[in-house]
């Protein structure tokens, strides 16, 4: 009896060798190798460092020090956070972009979709006529897990149990019949008359067309998370990947672009450092500063690239966002909201804390837009949309603006308050008392008398400087915070 094998998912990727065969010249792909591509940019970095240590053909990997961070907070007892639902977050954050990468031929990203829901009074909740040419007044609360109890009441007594489902308008990020070039940094160009055969042979130094090699590939989704892995580390991607090379990591210089500061915060610090080479053993502080090392994993990964521009070491990622930002939406994206979630993205606004301290990334005020199919009715499931103000929503058909006003306001902080908190050289983040202090001490394996405390007061530069330094080197505090070190005096 004949039995039927069934084939992998997977998509298809084209690659042009150099004669010896040991280095990807460029690779041909069409929209759903690229929307992949693509995707890497919204990730959250929380997620990141969740999808680094899994098992792969390349095994785990070690980028900065989010490892250790994210560790830290799977070890934070759940007491320390502010909600119940807080640590969830932190360790699965939300991707701001999931309606578009929710679309993905291959998506690596395991995180639970976000749960939109409804006060289950509809008649009490909004007012609305037939034809929806008024606004509606609507209420709505989103939930990110099952683990959540449907316990949330509206101002009108009744609980958020109608399901909402959030439209996935868009189809990728992508033009659907367009296809790419992708050089081995992961710079993207469009297969148009710029780019032609002869000029791309030019630029990689290839004289005769029998001296390269085609090589046709189809690539799983665990070569997609290998991809992801190599794509931080390495600028020769493709290389490292598919010949199956070692990626190794860039090191950065830790230089800082012009990054424009709406307003400043001072978080106070008392550092305590090794005098033979001035490194930062640990950093004391309280709630705000571990407010601001775990706000690290809610940060899309584009939008650290965006941050430090050219300064940014990490791995083709710059590469890639500057091909993107280069890419004619009219032509080859979908949209302009495609090409905005991509070059400025922003953190999930249930990730948002009342008041930012890098306010960067902030998603800023949001617009909803609800759709219903026919006659509205209590079995009607509404279907929403979320855009930011001011883009083109040519594209979403009957959709109209929706009035709401969500139950759940933004926390003031990730962590519990008043409390002090350390963080090791390498972003291991713990409640701070005498006792674990003790138990800090004996770990780090140090005499006292080899130790010095300074106390200063950063800034949002110096949180800038941590965080760079914290994606490209396991010594976040001491690199980060280097041009605060010197001429260290001990304290009588």
């Amino acid at each position: 009896m004949a039995t039927t094998t069934q084939v992998e998912e997977h998509v298809s990727l084209k690659l042009l060798l150099n004669e010896k065969g040991n280095k990807v010249l460029f690779a041909e792909a069409g929209k759903d190798f690229v929307d992949i591509l693509c995707s890497f940019l919204t990730i959250p970095l929380g997620t990141i460092a969740k999808l680094v240590e899994k098992e792969s053909s390349i095994g785990q990997v070690t980028v900065g020090c989010l490892n250790s961070l994210y560790g830290s907070v799977a070890n934070l007892d759940e007491g320390c956070f502010s909600t119940k639902t807080t640590k969830q977050m932190l360790l699965q954050p939300i991707n701001s972009a999931e309606d578009y990468c929710n679309t993905l031929k291959l998506n690596i990203d395991d995180t639970q979709p976000t749960k939109y829901f409804a006060c289950t009074n509809y008649n009490a909740c909004y007012y609305r006529d037939m034809s929806m040419t008024s606004s509606t007044f609507f209420f709505f609360w989103y939930k990110t897990s099952s683990t959540f109890k449907d316990n949330l009441k509206c101002r009108c007594g009744n609980y958020f149990t109608r399901p909402v489902l959030l439209k996935h308008l868009p189809q990728g990020f992508v033009n659907g019949v367009a296809t790419f070039v992708i050089t081995d940094d992961l710079t993207i160009k469009p297969n148009c008359i710029d780019y032609t055969s002869f000029s791309l042979f030019k630029e990689f130094g290839v004289k005769n067309p029998s001296s390269v090699k085609e090589v046709v590939l189809n690539v799983t989704k665990e070569k997609v998370l290998d991809l992801l892995k190599c794509s931080l580390l390495s600028k020769s991607t493709l290389t490292d990947l598919f010949l199956e090379k070692k990626p190794s990591l860039e090191r950065s210089r830790f230089i800082l672009s012009d990054v424009e500061i709406r307003d400043n915060i001072q978080i106070n610090l008392k550092l305590v450092i090794r005098k033979s080479d001035n490194k930062v053993m640990y950093a004391q502080g309280q709630q705000d500063f571990a407010n601001l090392l775990l706000s690290f994993l809610t940060f899309p990964l584009g939008g650290i690239v965006r941050i430090f521009g050219e300064n940014c070491s990490f791995g083709s990622m710059n590469g890639l966002y500057k091909s993107i930002v280069d890419l004619d939406e009219n032509q080859y994206l979908t949209s302009m909201e495609a090409k905005n979630r991509l070059v400025d993205p922003c953190i999930a606004p249930q990730l948002k804390l009342s008041k930012q301290i890098l306010p960067i990334l902030d998603p800023g005020v949001l617009e909803y837009y609800g759709y219903f199919e026919g006659v509205v009715t209590s079995n009607n499931i509404i279907q929403v949309q979320i855009f930011k103000p001011g883009v083109d929503k040519s594209y979403a058909g009957n959709f109209k603006k929706l009035n709401s006003s969500n139950v759940m306001n933004p926390v003031d902080g990730y962590v519990k308050g008043p409390a002090m908190y350390f963080a090791t050289d390498d972003l291991v983040v713990a409640p701070l008392t005498p006792i674990s202090a003790l138990g800090l001490l004996n770990r780090l394996n140090t005499p006292l008398n080899e130790l010095k405390e300074k106390v200063i007061t950063i800034g949002i530069k110096e949180c800038l400087s941590i965080l760079k330094a914290s994606l490209t080197s396991t010594s976040a505090l001491t690199n980060g915070l280097a041009h605060m070190l010197t001429e260290v005096k001990e304290e009588k």
